[in-house]
This record gives structure tokens, C-alpha cells and sequence, in this order.
């Protein structure tokens, strides 16, 4: 029986990129990582993981090896488009502060719609 490769790093990426998931073109990404993360001999870089995970925004992904860089090129684009539309999200959160903070939405308050007229019920013959 082979022996099985821990690959935390990979699903730490994972893990990370399905918080932000919103796009059906994010799913079939996510599902060619899982891919790639089976048929792998090796785990990513710990370091830097942890680098991505703490700060997307300002990470370099060409200091990801080329086969991996394309997704983490589409998790940055991912955390950037989720910021613009004012979501906020904590990848490095402990087990019980996921549920928690899942995603923090900020919405601007509605404004008041004119009220509809009531009508006079109608008669069935």
C-alpha cells in the first residue's frame, strides 16, 4: 500500500478559494485544482501560502511554480473582485471563528418605496 502525502498547503489554497467562490467559472477552476492537487507528487510551499493567505493583494504569483501560478493568479482576482463589492473575508480565521465571520456584507440601507394604492376586491361572478 502506498504511503499517502499530506498536502496542507494545497488545501489550505483550497479552503481559501471556496470562501470567495461566486462564479460558476470559480467552481470549474476549484474542481482543475482539486485535480491538479491529486495528480501532484509534491505540496506547494508552506511559506508561501501562508505569504498568499495573509496578504492577496499585494502577493507575487509568479513565486508560485508554473503549473499552480494560474490559480493563484485567479484567487487574487477573486479576493479583489470580492472586495469591490465590499465583502470581507478572514482566511487564516481558527475553525471556530469561520462560522462566525463567514463573510461580512456591507449593504446600504433601503430607501422607502411609495406605497401602493389598495383596490377594492373584485366580485367573482
Amino acid at each position: 500500500m502506498a504511503a499517502k502525502i499530506k498536502r496542507t498547503s494545497f488545501q489550505r489554497l483550497l479552503n481559501a478559494m471556496k470562501k470567495v467562490t461566486s462564479e460558476v467559472n470559480d467552481h470549474e477552476i476549484l474542481r482543475r485544482l482539486e485535480t491538479l492537487m491529486v495528480t501532484s507528487k509534491e505540496d506547494l510551499n508552506q511559506a508561501v501560502i501562508r505569504t498568499l493567505l495573509e496578504n492577496p493583494l499585494d502577493f507575487d504569483p509568479k513565486s508560485v511554480p508554473e503549473p499552480y501560478a494560474q490559480y493563484v493568479r485567479h484567487f487574487v482576482y477573486m479576493v479583489k473582485r470580492n472586495k469591490k463589492m465590499g465583502l470581507d473575508i478572514n482566511f487564516d480565521s481558527g475553525p471556530g471563528d469561520q462560522k462566525k465571520e463567514k463573510k461580512k456584507i456591507t449593504v446600504a440601507p433601503k430607501k422607502a418605496l411609495p406605497s401602493k394604492k389598495s383596490l377594492p376586491a373584485r366580485k367573482r361572478a
